[in-house]
C-alpha cells in the first residue's frame, strides 16, 4: 500500500467507507461487514451513530493482518481449506 508521506500524516489521515472499499478493491458491504465483525478499525465521529471513518494506518495493520503468508502448498500442509477454490 502506498503512503501518503511521513508516518505522522499516514497515522492521522482517515478515509470514508467509500474510499476503504475503493483501495481494498471490494464493495461497501463488505467493509462494513468487516467493521461489524471487528476485523476493521473504525472511528464514528458525530452524534448518534455517527459517520464513519477508518485511519489508514488501521487499513494497513488489517492487511498486514490478512496476508496469507505462503503458497497454496503450505494451506494444504496446515489444514486450511479456500473453499471458493477448487484444487
Amino acid at each position: 500500500m502506498d503512503h501518503l508521506g511521513d508516518d505522522k500524516s499516514v497515522e492521522h489521515t482517515m478515509l470514508t467507507v467509500d474510499q476503504t472499499a475503493e483501495r481494498l478493491q471490494v464493495s461497501k458491504s463488505i467493509v462494513y461487514s468487516l467493521i461489524e465483525r471487528g476485523k476493521l478499525v473504525c472511528y464514528r465521529i458525530g452524534l448518534g451513530r455517527g459517520t464513519i471513518r477508518v485511519s489508514v494506518s488501521d487499513l494497513e495493520n488489517f492487511l498486514t493482518n490478512c496476508r496469507d503468508g505462503g503458497s497454496s502448498s503450505s494451506s494444504r500442509r496446515t489444514g486450511k481449506r479456500l473453499r471458493h477454490i477448487e484444487l
